[in-house]
């Protein structure tokens, strides 16, 4: 055999192995994507579940409260400050729920350098914490101090609030707006009068502005931009009732679950420039969303759930809730009996 035949068979040969390669990775391809796609759900869930046990161990201190979507923080100038409440050298620092969560996800030293006033921490930058962090959300960038994950914060606040009126009630959900004015109430574990197993503490929300974008370039887990608008879109999620379409409210109201229906120009505009429209679970998990409850139990749910077993999930004390600016006006009482989603009771065949 020549020389030349020889490299032509071994050409031959190459573009034979080359073409098995490509059919085996093509063939291999569909069954690795599920196995990637399950492995970031659980990821995600044992994230959940490490927040929903960080929670609970605030709900049962000193605090004996699960705490609020915003907290006013105490901070100082320097580390002699912290043994003294009323030391010249301190101040207040709004931040958000991840922040005092850290002493029980083994990230003290960083709580301390936030309240410690260490000028070495970039308040505004702070670092990536990956409990935060869904792997299946899309980073703006790799550094960004991403937040995936929403807290428990009942029915859209009212826009107006005061000692008599605060921002939300108890009954409604967990974790309310604890800035000064706003007077949102504190739900410890006393209060989920519906069950810690069955009343949903946090979820997931990729519909937000997220951090490091342009629509939203001061939000980080640790606090809120200067002067930033809706923060309860960034770091809670709620429910709402409406009477015409009690079992599908409309998407002006409140989206689908892992739905973004707007068009056209409506898409570039910033989530949070609709209200609590997208403050509610949604995943890039296909067909569910992950749920961690204040029983520090977690699960999937389908996107495609009741909307009543979604009110009664977020309800500590479901036949109390009413509107913040009506308490006295329960829904089980002041709703027609079509409307009300106490009834029956959910049992888990129901998520």
């Amino acid at each position: 055999m020549s020389d030349e035949n020889r490299r032509r068979i071994t050409l031959v040969e190459v573009l034979v192995v080359a073409c098995t390669l490509f059919l085996l990775a093509a063939l291999l391809l569909p069954t690795t994507q599920p196995a990637v796609g399950a492995a970031r759900r659980q990821a995600c869930l044992n994230n959940l579940r490490q927040l929903a046990i960080a929670h609970a161990i605030n709900a049962t201190s000193r605090s004996a409260a699960f705490g609020g979507y915003l907290v006013p923080q105490v901070v100082f100038d320097d580390a002699r400050g912290h043994d003294d409440a009323a030391s010249p050298s301190s101040s207040e620092l709004l931040v958000a729920w991840p922040t005092k969560l850290l002493p029980a996800l083994d990230s003290q030293t960083l709580h301390e350098q936030i309240v410690g006033g260490d000028q070495s921490l970039d308040l505004d930058a702070p670092p990536r914490i990956d409990v935060f962090f869904c792997p299946s959300d899309p980073l703006v960038a790799p550094a960004a101090a991403a937040l995936s994950y929403v807290v428990n914060s009942g029915m859209p606040d009212l826009a107006a609030a005061s000692a008599t009126q605060p921002s939300d009630l108890a009954a409604n959900g967990v974790c309310h707006d604890q800035r000064p004015g706003r007077f949102g109430p504190q739900v410890g574990m006393r209060h989920i009068r519906d069950g810690q197993s069955y009343t949903i503490l946090l979820s997931e929300n990729i519909h937000r502005d997220p951090a490091g974008s342009t629509k939203q370039p001061g939000n980080t887990w640790l606090r809120p931009a200067l002067g930033a608008a809706n923060p309860e879109q960034w770091y809670g999620m709620v429910w709402v009732v409406d009477p015409q379409n009690p079992r599908s409210p409309r998407a002006d109201l409140m989206e689908r679950f892992n739905r973004d229906t707007r068009a056209g120009d409506e898409r570039e505009q910033p989530y949070a420039a609709s209200g609590t429209r997208f403050a509610r679970p949604s995943s890039n998990h296909p067909g569910v969303f992950n749920v961690a409850f204040c029983g520090g139990n977690v699960k999937e749910i389908s996107e495609d759930i009741d909307y009543a077993v979604y009110q009664q999930l977020m309800t500590p004390d479901g036949r109390k809730a009413a509107p913040a600016d009506a308490p006295g006006q329960p829904f089980e009482k002041s709703l027609p009996n079509d409307q009300r989603f106490m009834n029956p009771p959910i049992t888990d065949a129901d998520f």
